[in-house]
């Protein structure tokens, strides 16, 4: 869940003026289409300058070197399905389907991938790059915390500490599970049906409890 702290992490320079918010968003752009072709490895400033075509001093003036072009491709990119997933989220409490609910869940998540071809190659790659390492896992403790309050609203006995345990286990098994290659290939449907029968079963646990 990317938040105003998150933002701050970054080392681009956001422009204010619509000029200078167009040769960002230029770049950024730029930068993307390598990533979808070339994958990380592909990427570096010359590069990005000439897909862009603009002078590397422009790159620079709002990107220091590579990885902070990474950072904010990351950051905008965990943020935009941020949006979306946090409305999924919040129909949990009220949710009458807990099978129904992680279909949905999975299936935008899913979508969400899909449609941002540069999303696999960035979590492809990113344990690679120590910033966007530090970078998720930050996210992911936000995730954690929203997410165990999200429980705690539709399994009211839970406690907090059981909460906080099943939100990490729900986040990183999802991960795990978008980031497989099995998530993306033919049998991705299947693959992901079994994954929402996995976890539809554990949150029937909590509601026992």
């Amino acid at each position: 869940m990317t938040a105003a702290s998150a933002d701050a992490r970054t080392r681009s320079k956001r422009p204010t003026q619509a000029r200078s918010i167009a040769t960002f968003t230029s770049i950024l752009d730029a930068a993307t289409e390598i990533v979808v072709e070339l994958g990380i490895q592909g990427l570096n400033t010359n590069i990005v300058a000439e897909r862009a075509r603009i002078n590397i001093g422009t790159v620079y003036h709002y990107f220091p070197d590579k990885t902070a072009i990474l950072l904010e491709l990351f950051r905008l990119d965990q943020q935009q399905r941020a949006v979306y997933l946090y409305q999924k989220y919040r129909e949990l409490p009220t949710a009458p389907d807990l099978g129904k609910w992680a279909t949905e869940t999975f299936a935008l998540a899913l979508r969400l991938r899909t449609e941002r071809p540069a999303t696999a190659q960035l979590r492809r790659a990113y344990r690679s790059v120590p910033e966007l390492v530090e970078y998720d896992e930050q996210d992911t403790a936000q995730w954690i915390e929203f997410l165990s309050q999200v429980l705690r609203e539709r399994f009211g006995a839970l406690s907090e500490a059981r909460a906080r345990h099943a939100a990490s286990v729900m986040i990183e098994t999802a991960s795990a599970i978008f980031d497989s290659p099995d998530a993306a290939g033919r049998q991705a449907q299947a693959f992901l049906a079994e994954a929402v029968t996995m976890i539809t079963s554990y949150l029937r646990t909590l509601e026992r409890s």
